[in-house]
């Protein structure tokens, strides 16, 4: 991981790391090396990026892995625009991706080779918001590729391209994987703590439970909550964010079974509602006082062509207003 020694800061690629590690709150440069040119997207006539059997699109690029892994990751958002539409070469252009907190624009051009392979290009990726998005961005990309993306094919001239020295790019990279990491590891020490709290809370809870709550099941129920929390610490050891989000899901569910004041506990005392209505016999329904009888409807509640007539009810033709 990147460390820096004490009393030290440093600027790399337009956002300033301190000795604390902390990253510029608005905003990151990145620079990644391209391995394979693949997939094929289509440009609409709007301008959006779409799959490669989008009908009636005409206009193509070569999104790359890198771009591929980046849209995969970044969550639900609309079609990215490409605002730099490609010429001659495919493989160079500018495309933007946003939602309401994040934006990223990506641009793929050729550093050395005159651009004749895929390794010959670079994406450069700059991205504006929340620091929690872009560190956790990058973590799930870098997870997602299975490589360094910092890592150049021409180190020498991937650094004269971009400006920025292999080390700086190195680190810019590493702190914001190192930050995805921590706010990860955070999440799952707060439902663990959360699951030893409720533990020592039970026996005070217990006395304003509801009839039929077992205290014995809940610890079962918490038990399962934190062994969640073990399979999320794994996840993130493997570097699979979706994984630690799906195990710390289930362990609030766990979590919510095992607290005797939320209303899924409160069903413990009386079993299943719907077969509870449906055991209930009919002759045990006394429903006379309740339920009024006519042998024919009330004459004021009769609405005839006469009693209309008589009340002159105005008539308005609408029908020239169509």
């Amino acid at each position: 991981m990147f460390f820096l020694s004490h009393g030290e800061e440093r600027t790399i690629g337009g956002a300033e790391i301190s000795k604390t590690g902390e990253l510029d709150a608005l905003e990151s440069h990145l620079h990644a090396q391209v391995r394979s040119g693949d997939p094929e997207m289509k440009i609409d006539a709007d301008g959006r990026l779409r799959h490669a059997n989008f009908p009636g699109a005409e206009g193509s690029l070569y999104l790359g892995d890198v771009g591929d892994a980046l849209l995969r990751c970044f969550g639900v958002h609309e079609p990215p625009r490409v605002t730099e539409i490609p010429g001659f070469d495919q493989q160079i252009w500018r495309i933007v991706i946003s939602d309401v907190e994040l934006k990223v624009t990506i641009e793929s051009r050729a550093y050395w080779g005159f651009g004749l392979f895929s390794s010959c290009f670079l994406n450069s990726i700059h991205m504006v918001g929340p620091l929690n998005r872009r560190a956790r961005l990058v973590f799930d990309l870098c997870a997602s590729l299975g490589r360094n993306p910092w890592e150049a094919k021409w180190a020498g001239r991937f650094a004269k391209a971009t400006n920025v020295p292999s080390g700086d790019e190195k680190a810019e990279w590493e702190a914001l994987i190192e930050r995805g990491h921590t706010d990860l590891v955070d999440l799952i020490d707060a439902v663990r703590s959360k699951a030893h709290t409720l533990e020592k809370e039970l026996p005070t809870l217990s006395e304003l439970a509801p009839e039929g709550w077992e205290g014995d099941l809940a610890l079962k129920e918490i038990s399962a909550a934190l062994a969640e929390c073990d399979v999320a610490s794994d996840a993130l050891h493997d570097r699979s964010a979706a994984g630690v989000e799906r195990a710390l899901s289930r362990a609030e569910s766990h979590l919510i079974e095992a607290d005797p004041r939320t209303e899924v506990a409160a069903q413990h005392s009386g079993g299943d509602v719907l077969e509870e209505m449906a055991a209930i016999e009919a002759d045990d329904l006394d429903l006379s006082d309740t339920v009024l009888e006519f042998a024919e409807l009330p004459k004021d509640s009769v609405r005839t062509h006469d009693a209309i007539a008589k009340e002159d009810i105005p008539f308005v033709d609408l029908s020239e207003e169509e």
